[in-house]
């Protein structure tokens, strides 16, 4: 067998493998978006489900739900352009936005459990952040490519 033949089947191997890392990667920073547009979404137009579903509650008075609404769906908004940007816009560094949000709020939630400790119902959205952000940092980094 001819060397160039053998180094056609190794480039052809090699073309496969970074095919499937860019659909992984379109996938999962895809679910983030579509995580974080929902999320979004949700808090602005119906905020007392949000509220719940992150644990703060429905016991606001008006201002408190105006202001949820407007940071938090802000948040996850801002999350869901900077990976839009990524996947439909040819912006792949823009994901790095979305990591860096997720990433923040993740430190928000480790420095809260130093400071006060560990409240019920904490691991789950220290897992979500925290999976979000890699999700986010591993689709930038190949679609970078």
């Amino acid at each position: 067998r001819l060397v160039s033949d053998w180094s056609s089947d190794v480039c052809s191997s090699d073309l496969v493998g970074e095919t499937h890392m860019l659909w992984i990667a379109r996938i999962i920073v895809g679910l983030g978006f579509l995580f974080s547009l929902v999320m979004g979404l949700q808090t602005f137009f119906m905020p007392e489900v949000s509220a719940v579903a992150l644990g703060v509650g429905t016991d606001l008075p008006a201002m408190g739900f105006n202001t949820f609404r407007a940071d938090i769906g802000a948040f996850f908004l801002a999350a869901a352009v900077f990976s839009g940007l990524g996947l439909f816009a040819g912006r792949p560094g823009a994901i790095y936005g979305a990591a860096l949000l997720y990433g923040f709020a993740l430190t928000g939630r480790i420095i809260g459990v130093l400071m006060a400790g560990a409240p019920e119902g904490i691991a789950t959205p220290i897992i979500v952040e925290a999976v979000l952000v890699l999700f986010f940092v591993f689709g930038a980094r190949t679609l970078s490519r």
